[in-house]
């Protein structure tokens, strides 16, 4: 087996291939796009004005909404397209882009299955959504495969550091385990789909469990690469991390699958499903308040943006297990570790040159927003809408502001030039 030099690994580098860009666009357009719809569909629930069937029907698909069709695609898709190259080689690393387009595609099919009126459209919904997932997975795989190894070139195991390429981060890690998770489960759920629509099996399993789980330890790896700026874990720390990391994104799926072959009782997976969560939060609740303390004491710094967001899904994810249950809280704090991943890399495009004190606002509708929507209320209810609402109009004028500095800058760049000739 060849040993990857520095030379070498610079020629694997500087590969020419499709930039992850528009795959992570594509990815994220879905996630935004239907998260949009579930939010829309449950204001209009809180204010009464669905027409009762319909209102129904989409109560029942929001949680599949946003476990599958924005949880999924945004974490392992979009933020994954988005970082992983960076986290593994500096250009060059790529996945297969046949099949980001065939799992976009094969998603998109699913979603329209899962919305239309079809008989048993939930059904062929979830066999379509569960290729798209293996498709999503595959072309994950071939990211971090391809950062490891080239024209029969293997970097020797504990040697990364010496032949030039990066060791895996947390980051890297959760990607990899809640990949490995996902092809766990999505071909029992293809299967179950299939078995129930021919009528050999009345039995569909249930995905919650190793879908919260997935999405969960996603949600905590986009976190640990925030806090990489502030706090970098060691590297006693980050294998312990990674111990707690396989064991939920790919332990918690494995043994669903068990329990879904046996058909168990629901209670009891949802009992280990609620288990494994409490040790990963626990895990890296740790983690999050060591990353707190050092910028608070250490750098002697305000909060940064992205570190805001990501401690408001911290906070959410502990009030669940005393209020509205875990799955719930993972879905909620699921969205603010996605505006920190979001703004963490506005930050890196940025240089930190967008409006902080709107995002802080925007921060601070959303927190208010969530924790009013899970009041009894009506009113409590529609207050928190109206709050997520504004919110996103936040974030519409941090995002208009960051296009007009830009555009901004290259006028400037270009009257440079013009000077200068």
């Amino acid at each position: 087996m060849a040993v990857v030099t520095p030379a070498q690994t610079q020629s694997v580098n500087h590969r020419s291939g499709l930039s992850p860009y528009a795959a992570a666009a594509g990815y994220l357009a879905l996630s935004v796009t239907v998260g949009g719809l579930a939010g829309a569909v449950a204001l209009a629930s809180q204010l009464h004005v669905l027409p009762a069937g319909l209102e129904a029907r989409m109560a029942a698909f929001h949680p599949t909404a946003m476990l599958l069709f924005v949880g999924v695609p945004a974490f392992l898709g979009a933020f994954g397209r988005l970082f992983l190259a960076r986290d593994l080689m500096s250009g060059g690393v790529k996945g297969l882009p046949l099949l980001d387009s065939g799992a976009l595609t094969v998603m998109l099919l699913a979603l329209l299955m899962f919305l239309s009126s079809v008989s048993q459209g939930d059904l062929f919904g979830m066999g379509l959504w569960s290729v798209g997932a293996i498709l999503m997975s595959a072309s994950t795989l071939a990211i971090i495969c391809d950062s490891r190894a080239g024209a029969g070139i293997v970097a020797p195991r504990g040697q990364e550091r010496v032949s030039g390429l990066m060791p895996f981060s947390l980051f890297v890690w959760t990607q990899l385990c809640a990949t490995i998770g996902l092809l766990l489960v999505a071909p029992v759920l293809a299967a179950g789909a299939t078995r129930e629509l021919l009528g050999a099996s009345d039995v569909m399993p249930h995905f919650e469990m190793p879908a919260t789980l997935i999405v969960l330890v996603s949600a905590f790896g986009l976190a640990a690469r925030v806090f990489d700026g502030i706090a970098p874990v060691g590297q006693k720390l980050k294998a312990g991390a990674v111990a707690v990391i396989a064991t939920v994104a790919i332990g918690g799926p494995a043994l669903w699958d068990r329990m879904a072959f046996v058909h168990a009782d629901p209670a009891c997976v949802q009992k280990v499903g609620t288990i494994l969560a409490a040790v990963a939060a626990v895990a890296f609740a740790g983690i999050w308040i060591r990353a707190l303390w050092r910028q608070a004491v250490t750098v002697r710094v305000a909060i940064d943006v992205p570190v805001l967001w990501v401690s408001g899904f911290f906070v959410l994810l502990a009030a669940g297990w005393m209020g509205s249950g875990v799955h719930t809280a993972v879905l909620n704090g699921a969205v603010f570790v996605l505006f920190g991943g979001f703004y963490a890399w506005l930050n890196d495009v940025t240089n930190g040159h967008y409006s902080r004190n709107s995002a802080r606002a925007q921060f601070g509708l959303m927190f208010f927003g969530v924790l009013a929507s899970d009041s009894n209320t009506g009113l409590g209810q529609a207050l928190g809408g109206a709050a997520m609402a504004v919110s996103l109009g936040v974030l519409a004028f941090v995002l208009l502001n960051v296009l007009s500095a830009g555009k901004k800058a290259a006028s400037g760049n270009v009257a440079m030039q013009e000077i200068r000739r």
